[in-house]
Formats: structure tokens, sequence, C-alpha cells
């Protein structure tokens, strides 16, 4: 067991939706910052069924439709640190440092930020069809990647979501006001190779990955991490 870390970047754009190619930009991006080995499990977030993937397996071109989570396995050595800057343990050499995973999260349907005891997604509204509350599923979460997601096909209004944060994450967090929910994340697992980020302000130390990512996905991008 132990503490690990984990950092969202969601993109808090209200009205932006998945492309065709947006998980190929993503993948590209990733492996050009050699942050992912391969993809580890392919996951239908619709229905919660998952396959595993070969190892040269890469998403297609293709719309993800309600949703779908692409889960990379995580790279090991000075990469990470490239992108991560160093380790919260003094003396860790980068050639042991890690990613656990990341997960790219797409699809049409709403999705609610997870949260943790420090910063915590309130659901104030459900989106609206001509102002009936459109039905949520939270059961069929994969890995606590979100707290619950909405159709969106016959939506009139957006979730409305509050963010509640702890005293100590108030200082922390990269962010002044977030939407609270998305329909596109990129989730990195750090596991127990905690950056020492994670413990100051927590927004990646490399601006030109965060760019790149946020070109990949061609939408704005707010990072959200917590230990958990």
């Amino acid at each position: 067991m132990g503490t690990e870390y984990r950092q969202f970047l969601v993109v808090d754009d209200a009205h932006w939706r998945p492309q065709s190619d947006t998980a190929q930009r993503v993948e590209a991006v990733l492996r050009h910052w050699l942050l992912i080995v391969d993809v580890a499990e392919i996951v239908d977030l619709a229905c919660g069924d998952s396959h595993h993937a070969s190892a040269a397996s890469s998403p297609t071109a293709s719309a993800p439709g309600a949703g779908v989570a692409i889960v990379y396995s995580g790279a090991q050595g000075p990469a990470v640190e490239v992108v991560a800057g160093p380790s919260a343990y003094p003396g860790i050499d980068p050639a042991e440092r890690y990613l656990k995973r990341a997960t790219l999260v797409i699809g049409d349907d709403y999705r609610v930020q997870w949260g943790t005891d420090g910063v915590y997604f309130e659901l104030l509204s459900p989106p609206l069809a001509d102002g009936v509350p459109i039905p949520g599923n939270d059961e069929h979460l994969y890995d606590a990647l979100f707290a619950a997601s909405f159709p969106s096909a016959k939506a009139t209004s957006a979730p409305v979501v509050s963010a509640q944060l702890a005293e100590y994450a108030k200082t922390s967090k990269a962010w002044d006001t977030c939407l609270g929910y998305w329909r596109g994340a990129l989730v990195i697992d750090f596991g127990k190779d905690l950056p020492a980020f994670s413990e100051q302000v927590q927004a990646l130390p490399s601006r030109d990955f965060v760019s790149a990512l946020s070109a990949a996905l061609r939408g704005p991008l707010v990072e959200i991490g917590d230990f958990y």
C-alpha cells in the first residue's frame, strides 16, 4: 500500500468533443516524450467491457462514441524526470524513475472529475434535457478515472460542478477555476514514484509537454493532481 500520486490533464472546455484522430495525436505526443511503452488495455466505458491489446496495438482513427479509456504501460528512466521533474525523495537516480501508467479517456459523455479528500468535486446539478435531469452512470467506473458520467446526446445544459478543497490543497492546486467535468483527459499515474512537484504547485514542470498535449487534444488544459 502507501501513498501514490495521480495527475489529471483535462480539457476544460464545455463545448469540446474528441475527433476521429484525437487518440492517435495524443499517443504520438506520449511516444515522442518517451512516456509510454505500449497499449495495455482498451475499455469501452459505455458498458465496462475491456480487452487486452497486443504490444503493437494503437488506437484506430475512429470516433470514440460515448467513451473509451486507452490504458498505456508507463515507461521507466530519465524521460520521466524530463517531464515530471525530480523525485520527492532525495538521491533517486533518474534511471530509477517510472510511470505506473497513463490513461487517455475521451468520448461524448460528460464525466465528473474524480476527487479525493483533498480535492472533491461536488455535482450540484446533472445535465438537463429540456429541464429534465439526465440519469447518470457510476456503475462501470474504471480505476476511479472519473466520479460519474452522463450521456450528452440529448442534453440542453451541461452539469454544474463545484470544487471543494481541503486547506492543504488550496495552496497546491494549479488552477484558479475549472468546470469540474470534461469529455477528454489524460490521467498520469506516478504510483509510488512521487514527483517533487506533487508537494508544491501541482503542475507538470515541463510546460513544453503540456503545450504539446494541449495541441494534440485541440483544447485548453487544466491540471488537477492529488494523492490517494
